[in-house]
């Protein structure tokens, strides 16, 4: 099940489905060194791994004293200490932008496309793994969740929600949700994932840093979570047609343009190279790696990379 890749430009959730046979190919619990790397670091440390309470016991000779339960000691009038379990448990959320600016591609599928079925492969990765599984659809209408849960039901509802996103309904992005999805959305993904858990933001950051509040909501999420972000590329975003001129349709009617231009073309590279730059170091600051992904690409094979099978 190698050669399925994303194609097209429909999600339709029974083609995500068949993501879990890819998830059989990576390990989502091995980050490599080259995600380590892109974090700007030397290795990705688990975080937010703590100890939940499992019992109180008589207190024995070499046992820490700091674990000393001083009120069953005071009511039984014998020295008890707290025993602890190490929490193991890592959930997988994920942040998926399916807005209409992912509705786009020109190499095998649209953007949003792609994204899910990345989203779709991890979801499944996490769910082999014994992990807890959720996520959050951005879409035009709204935020949308799935709470994680350890069940295939639980997978098959978000794939169901990102098929949803694209639908007939889903007109252009209200102006006062526009300006602030992406705050209002890391601050939904905190409180939907517990410290320790693993964040998969995947987008194509256009509009990720347009927001002063993106910044104070991205620090709190990286505070005890792991976070890794996959920035979804088309080969027209980066660079412009062949010379030619053409017509493009949009929501506010059609524009003509001459990419036969050369300033024009120079200018087009410039601005994404600077936006992509922008947007790496912005996270880089927060040590969360980037991995871009291009609708050209073979997204299983990056995800056999990035998470190796060992």
């Amino acid at each position: 099940m190698t050669n399925f890749l994303p194609k097209g430009h429909r999600i339709l959730a029974e083609r995500l489905i068949e993501g879990r046979h890819i998830a059989q190919q990576i390990n989502i619990n091995a980050q490599s060194k080259a995600l380590a790397l892109l974090a700007g670091r030397r290795r990705v440390r688990q975080r937010g791994r703590g100890v939940d309470f499992e019992e109180v016991r008589l207190y024995a000779a070499g046992d820490d004293v700091r674990t000393i339960d001083w009120r069953v000691t005071a009511r039984s009038g014998e020295p008890h200490t707290k025993l602890f379990q190490e929490d193991r448990e890592q959930p997988i959320v994920l942040l998926v932008d399916l807005r209409s600016p992912m509705w786009f591609g020109s190499k095998n599928c649209f953007k949003s496309v792609l994204a899910s079925h990345i989203a779709s492969v991890l979801a499944w990765a996490g769910l082999d793994a014994g992990e807890r599984v959720g996520g959050i659809a951005m879409t035009n209408s709204g935020l949308f969740e799935i709470k994680p849960q350890r069940s295939k039901r639980s997978v098959l509802r978000l794939l169901r929600l990102f098929e949803s996103a694209l639908g007939p309904d889903n007109d252009d992005l209200p102006e006062d949700l526009s300006a602030t999805i992406w705050p209002t959305a890391l601050a939904q993904l905190k409180n939907l994932s517990r410290p320790g858990a693993r964040l998969m933001i995947i987008s194509d950051f256009n509009d990720f840093s347009a927001d002063d509040g993106v910044e104070k909501r991205l620090r709190d999420v990286v505070g005890h979570r792991q976070v890794v972000c996959f920035r979804i590329t088309d080969p027209l975003d980066a660079e412009l047609p062949p010379a030619g001129r053409y017509a493009l349709s949009a929501s506010s009617g059609q524009v003509k343009i001459d990419t036969s231009n050369a300033r024009l073309r120079e200018h087009y590279q410039a601005d994404f190279a600077a936006s992509q730059q922008q947007v790496s170091e912005y996270l880089k600051r927060y040590q969360v790696p980037v991995v871009t992904v291009d609708t050209k690409d073979n997204p299983n094979e990056l995800l056999q990379r990035v998470f190796p099978k060992r």
